[in-house]
């Protein structure tokens, strides 16, 4: 349907929804602007409004502004609900290979902590471990640090294989100015 029979047409969208106790009415209808309203209610069983939106849509904007509501509605489901409890040992399969503190933001104790535990030459596994994160995730933060060339080799572990720390493309990392 183009702006022109959508501004003619008579037709009004007016449906009704019961999900649960809540009532949801959808109500578009054209305006002498080449536009649609768009109004959206719902109300409890006793018939106070819980929420409410509407405002005017441009037909061409609607597969856009469908997928900008779908995205924004979704995002602010999952920043309002409670947050779960710790799932149990059993993960399911989904979880199992995601680490503690995955997407966990570092702070500053964690740095210190971490380029301390690598300046004495903890393993990239062990690091991992103490940490709950991936051993691509300790690499991408001691390269951030600083204390890690990117792409660079990991130093061998202090006193056990007696040679000296392997040196990646940027050169050993203590001996780079600090900041």
């Amino acid at each position: 349907m183009n702006d022109t029979a959508l501004q003619s047409s008579p037709i009004t969208l007016d449906r009704r929804l019961l999900l649960g106790e809540i009532d949801y009415q959808v109500t578009a209808f054209p305006t002498d602007d080449h536009r649609i309203d768009l109004c959206i209610v719902s109300s409890d069983g006793d018939g106070h409004v819980v929420s409410e939106i509407s405002g005017g849509i441009s037909p061409a904007d609607l597969p856009a502004l469908t997928d900008v509501l779908t995205s924004t509605l979704a995002g602010l489901i999952a920043m309002t609900r409670a947050r779960p409890a710790p799932a149990p040992a059993g993960l399911p399969p989904d979880r199992r290979e995601r680490h503690p503190n995955q997407g966990a933001r570092w702070t500053p104790g964690d740095d210190e902590s971490l380029v301390e535990r690598y300046r004495a030459g903890a393993s990239q596994r062990a690091l991992a471990a103490e940490f709950g994160r991936s051993t691509g995730g300790i690499r991408a933060r001691l390269e951030h640090l600083g204390e890690l060339a990117p792409g660079g080799r990991w130093r061998a572990p202090r006193g056990g294989s007696g040679e000296p720390p392997a040196v990646g493309p940027a050169g050993p990392a203590a001996d780079r100015p600090a900041g």
